[in-house]
């Protein structure tokens, strides 16, 4: 089990994820030369987005952290950002044990078709679920029920990943993959349900989308140019307070340039993660039009970077910035002023903008109302992710204050998970079993109306129906 941390530690997601897609083709019957090809750009494509990726942020943050000093308030909990849970899951026995076994149950539900996604090639991902089987563990002191906790939020996670898989496809597309990075799906249930309400008020005819924003605006409706501006709004918002200053100016205009670079490189790396993915999709397309590949679908699924850059999604995530910071802000019960993690809103919508099918205004009003409830349920775990983060040696910067990772604590759905496996010992027999029994419940009823299901996440019966002749 250390063994293999030590080697997702030491190679990271650029190496890790090509060997995995590469034996995976191999596995498929793809040939040589075209897994080989494919690999490689899978992971030219993953170097390219974290080049890109560290622009952004690099820009962002200092940008974040000056937006919050000059509210003048300062909130008790301090955001680490998602390392901290990291941390926390691999310097403890469950993190380490659900990696192998973890790994082992995704392939046991993909053979028994169970689920169709195949989940080993996200396996760094798992953190962010297992961190809420840690906190299980730490709260009961039961190794078994913080490994059943892990195992619940899996088949969570899974169904999920079936459910947006043909609106993820149809949306980004990426032929044959899925979302399994938590952070990035857990909201999208939450926004089938706004969508719904949203076409009761007739306010889904609000259309906020790259085509009609080209079409309305021109030149400031393309994505390099809204790029430009939301980098501009969100830095002038930040220096406020230092207009006066040519360096503020020059903070201003470079964060702006970065953003709308960004934005025009994003198409040629996402161009590398589709030439990664061909090779797989034309030969599974092909065997199983020969009748040699029995199941009917099989997505891989893949890291949030291959969905993170696309025009919404990123558009979204940087509008988002500005607005969940004033909620956090202002919101009765919120104890954390998220600094570290929100820059990487962008990673935090793809769910709910695949729902969404881009609509920028469905998408921010999801979003803002999801992580409104998800303040809540980050607030409550403050304590115990400072007490796990003390155990597994995470430096708190301040003494006495409390520590979050807040992207990994603002998941209601991982919060309710949490509270039934750790409810006091007089009822959580029946929690648990509650819980067990509500999931059972939802994922019959997706096998029985799948279609109806996926259309409702955002697939049209257009593609579905392509993807059933194919």
């Amino acid at each position: 089990m250390a063994t293999l941390k030590l080697i997702l530690d030491l190679f990271g997601a650029t190496i890790i994820v090509p060997v995995v897609v590469f034996f995976l083709s191999l596995f498929l019957k793809v040939k040589l030369k075209d897994a080989f090809q494919g690999s490689l750009f899978m992971g030219i494509g993953l170097a390219a987005f974290n080049l890109v990726l560290s622009g952004l942020m690099g820009s962002l943050a200092p940008v974040v952290v000056e937006m919050a000093k000059n509210t003048g308030i300062n909130l008790p909990t301090i955001d680490l950002g998602w390392p901290a849970a990291a941390m926390i899951v691999y310097a403890n026995q469950i993190g380490l044990f659900y990696l192998v076994f973890g790994l082992a149950f995704d392939l046991f539900l993909f053979a028994i078709k169970w689920t169709d996604t195949f989940h080993p090639t996200d396996i760094w991902n798992y953190y962010q679920f297992v961190f809420w089987a840690a906190i299980v563990q730490l709260v009961t002191g039961s190794f078994f029920l913080g490994v059943l906790a892990a195992m619940f939020m899996n088949l969570v996670l899974l169904l999920i990943a079936d459910w947006l898989a043909p609106s993820l496809q149809e949306y980004y597309g990426y032929d044959g993959v899925t979302d399994t990075t938590y952070a990035s799906v857990n909201g999208a249930p939450f926004a089938v349900l706004i969508k719904w309400i949203l076409m009761k008020l007739h306010l889904d005819q609000i259309q906020l989308n790259p085509e009609t924003l080209k079409q309305k605006f021109g030149f400031w409706g393309e994505p390099v140019s809204m790029g430009l501006v939301i980098g501009f709004v969100v830095t002038f918002i930040a220096k406020i307070n230092q207009l006066g200053s040519p360096e503020a100016w020059s903070i201003i205009l470079k964060t702006a340039i970065i953003t709308g670079a960004i934005m025009a490189l994003y198409p040629a790396v996402s161009g590398l993660f589709v030439k990664g993915l061909i090779p797989i999709s034309q030969t599974l397309n092909m065997r199983i039009r020969k009748g040699e590949i029995k199941r009917k679908k099989f997505n891989i699924s893949m890291d949030s970077a291959v969905f993170f850059g696309e025009e919404s999604t990123l558009t979204s995530g940087l509008l988002l910035i500005p607005i969940i910071l004033a909620i956090s802000i202002f919101q009765p019960g919120n104890n954390t002023m998220p600094l570290a993690d929100l820059p990487a809103m962008p990673f935090m919508v793809i769910g709910i903008v695949a729902v969404m099918r881009g609509n920028i205004f469905s998408t921010v009003i999801a979003a803002s109302v999801w992580y409104f409830f998800g303040n809540l349920a980050n607030s409550d775990i403050t304590p115990i992710f400072t007490e796990a983060a003390k155990l597994a040696g995470v430096e708190i910067p301040t003494a006495g204050a409390m520590v979050t990772g807040w992207s990994i604590g603002v998941s209601p759905l991982n919060w309710l998970v949490y509270k039934a496996f750790s409810a006091p010992v007089n009822i959580r027999i029946f929690t648990i079993l509650a819980a067990f029994a509500v999931y059972l419940i939802v994922y019959f009823l997706f096998k029985k109306n799948q279609r109806a299901w996926q259309i409702a996440a955002g697939a049209t019966p257009e593609f579905l129906d392509q993807k059933e002749a194919a």
